[in-house]
């Protein structure tokens, strides 16, 4: 079935693949390698919960599972000319790498922050519920209750609750710089916002005018800087976690991809380009893991 057919879905999206990573082979190249990297450190830190509870380590451990996982999800996306829903996920990894940096920087505390914040979100759902009156056939009796339950037994026990901002993390993380990304992802991809809509709309046609497309095409060098910034989210996740589950020669291998990383960022953006954390070093232009 045709691409028109089945849209991303479609058999004949092998060969979109394989065409842009043949267009962008420097930026799939560095993505590649890096998570060779990824990988390396992610078994070599053997992920495992030590005891009932974890530690700051198993933290960071599980924030760089799901940060990998994120970034792998992106360059799918991306070699497939999906570049909305690739930018969607480089913006959750590197929300992740905001939270796993500040675990590191904040050990304990970070916990404690987490704990209140998931309590947090439970309880505003709770309520929420609770208090509209167009769910009152919606919940049964004994759910009702125990949402009450839930409820009341936060406040009796004076159970900390609160949010914690993404930008909160970032700067907790020394991660300021950035922040800017994910407000730029967030406007240009994960939101339906109207510059996420813009995507897709094709103002190229000439004297036809503008006309509403999907599918696998995309701009020029959209999915070049959208794998390389991947990169940057994925590089500060991985220099976080090596801090606290240092696994032999990812130090080294991570600088090299940071050198990389660089060269191709400058080439990619007009202005100065914003690093992500930098291996070996305590702190690096705006950002300081």
């Amino acid at each position: 079935m045709s691409i028109k057919d089945q849209g991303f879905l479609s058999p004949d999206i092998g060969r979109f693949i394989e065409k842009y990573r043949q267009d962008n082979r420097a930026a799939f190249d560095l993505a590649d390698a890096l998570n060779r990297t990824a990988q390396r450190l992610l078994l070599g830190a053997e992920v495992k919960m030590e005891g009932e509870s974890f530690s700051e380590k198993n933290l960071a451990q599980l924030l760089f599972v799901r940060a990998l996982s994120n970034f792998q999800g992106a360059i799918l996306m991306a070699e497939r000319g999906a570049v909305v829903e690739a930018r969607t996920l480089a913006r959750t990894c590197l929300e992740t790498a905001f939270a796993l940096v500040a675990a590191v920087k904040m050990d304990s505390a970070f916990i404690d922050r987490m704990v209140a914040n998931d309590m947090g979100s439970k309880s505003k759902g709770a309520n929420w519920l609770l208090n509209r009156a167009d769910h009152a056939d919606f919940l049964q009796p004994e759910s009702k209750a125990g949402l009450e339950a839930f409820v009341g037994r936060l406040k009796a026990e004076n159970e900390p609750t609160g949010s914690f901002a993404t930008e909160e993390m970032a700067r907790r993380g020394g991660l300021d710089g950035l922040y800017i990304y994910f407000r730029q992802f967030s406007s240009d991809a994960a939101h339906p916002m109207l510059e996420a809509l813009n995507r897709y709309v094709d103002n190229g046609q000439g004297d036809v005018g503008p006309e509403i497309i999907w599918g696998p095409h995309c701009g020029a060098g959209e999915i070049a800087e959208t794998v390389v910034l991947a990169c940057c989210f994925l590089l500060t996740a991985a220099v976080g976690l090596n801090e606290v589950a240092s696994v032999a020669g990812v130090s080294d291998e991570l600088g090299d991809h940071y050198g990389v990383y660089k060269a191709l960022i400058a080439t990619l953006t007009p202005v100065e380009p914003v690093a992500p954390a930098t291996p070996g070093h305590e702190q690096h232009d705006d950002c300081r893991p």
